[in-house]
């Protein structure tokens, strides 16, 4: 019998859910480039990249794994592979593991310690204490579960191997405030089907109301924590500017959310762009900066 290897690359990269990964893009390479103040070695990007994607998708195939039966009774994932049984679990496993090991050793071999230390922990902090733990126990499962999608900044910081000082914890605390109140408008948009598998979910567990309020709290924490960011990183007037007029913007989208103006899903597709906008602006700014010296 002959095996379609596209058709089982498919299903694979269905697994992997490669669209999560996006965030670690987003943050791993600019932290890198802010970390020395510069554009580190084309190398080192790549291989660190490369590293912590692996290990990300293994943490994603293990959530799959251990949410098999509630993935089953949610409309949006109902379709995921390990539900309807094109990969087996015994495969999803074996994937899941040898990814998160080759990932594991690029990042030691080829960037530092403590960046392939840190990527790890996120991979077990995420697929054991927040899978297994936190989300099917508490509505701030998020809030506590932010840590690990945070971590891609201290992977790229450290990947280059400066010291993690306030600057890179700073950074760290921007993606984990926003992290709550982009899932949060995820949740509100896809409600019954967290309803459905009895997660406690804060807008399953809350009005939309005060879910909103939520929001907008942790969207103001997160503005104010990119403008900090200024000073401390020694930005210039490129990344202010950005940083107030994409904060300002997404400080109306929750307000707009709260007085029912907004949909939650016009929030989070927003918070996507806000998120990129701000850490390119950070890299823009380096550069607009170093070009002028």
């Amino acid at each position: 019998m002959k095996v379609d290897s596209k058709k089982i690359a498919i299903k694979y990269l269905k697994l992997s859910k490669l669209r999560i990964v996006e965030l670690l893009l987003i943050t791993t390479v600019p932290s890198m480039v802010v970390s020395i103040y510069g554009f580190p070695p084309l190398e080192l990007i790549l291989f660190t990249v490369l590293g912590g994607t692996l290990l990300a998708v293994s943490a994603n195939v293990l959530n799959q794994i251990f949410e098999i039966s509630t993935d089953s009774l949610m409309e949006r994932t109902v379709n995921r592979p390990l539900v309807t049984g094109e990969v087996s679990k015994k495969n999803a496993y074996i994937y899941s593991i040898s990814l998160g090991l080759f990932g594991y050793l690029i990042l030691y071999t080829q960037s530092t310690t403590l960046a392939a230390n840190i990527a790890l922990s996120a991979n077990i902090f995420y697929s054991f204490i927040y899978t297994l733990i936190l989300k099917p126990r508490t509505n701030q499962n998020i809030v506590i579960g932010g840590a690990a999608g945070a971590a891609p900044v201290l992977i790229g910081w450290s990947a280059t191997g400066a010291e993690l000082e306030i600057g890179s914890w700073l950074l760290f605390l921007l993606v984990f405030l926003w992290t709550p109140a982009h899932f949060w408008a995820l949740s509100l948009e896809n409600i019954d089907d967290y309803k459905d598998a009895d997660f406690p979910m804060l807008p399953t567990q809350e009005s939309k109301k005060r879910t909103a309020i939520f929001i907008g709290v942790y969207s103001c924490a997160t503005v104010i924590t990119s403008i900090l960011l200024a000073p401390i990183l020694q930005l210039g007037i490129t990344y202010l500017v950005l940083a107030l007029l994409f904060g300002i913007y997404l400080m109306y989208k929750s307000y707009g959310l709260y007085i029912d103006k907004v949909k939650p899903i016009s929030y989070f597709i927003f918070s996507n762009t806000y998120l990129a906008v701000i850490f390119l602006s950070m890299v823009g700014d380096i550069f607009i900066t170093l070009g002028s010296i």
